[in-house]
């Protein structure tokens, strides 16, 4: 399935450093590529793992414009739900204390969803 991507030039649109590991591991060669002000926000009505898979879907669509034929777009979005809400990112290691430190040994749903697009 990988060797599919050698006719690619892939392009991992996160500035994560979990998700460069992930692409490193598969050995997948690849090029960073980081659009600031991608909106990360999404309708009030989506619940869950649909959360993640709508704003990694907008980062998608905001690359596309840009992309050339033989590249191949990856982006990706991850959110924790707990009680029926999104458990939103830390902006600093205190703030994850203070956000995740009460749910500590809780049941949380991680949703991970990556979406690849190609040249329209």
């Amino acid at each position: 399935m990988l060797d599919n991507l050698e006719k690619y030039k892939v392009i991992l649109a996160s500035g994560s450093p979990r998700r460069r590991e992930l692409m490193a591991g598969l050995g997948v060669n690849y090029e960073v590529r980081i659009l600031p002000d991608v909106d990360e926000s999404y309708p009030d009505t989506l619940q869950g793992e649909e959360i993640p898979l709508y704003i990694a879907k907008e980062k998608a669509d905001a690359y596309i414009p840009m992309m050339q034929p033989d590249e191949l777009i990856i982006t990706a979005d991850t959110i924790v739900w707990l009680d029926g809400k999104v458990l939103g990112k830390p902006r600093d290691r205190e703030d994850a204390y203070a956000k995740h430190l009460p749910y500590h040994g809780v049941c949380q749903e991680p949703y991970h969803p990556a979406i690849q697009s190609y040249p329209p």
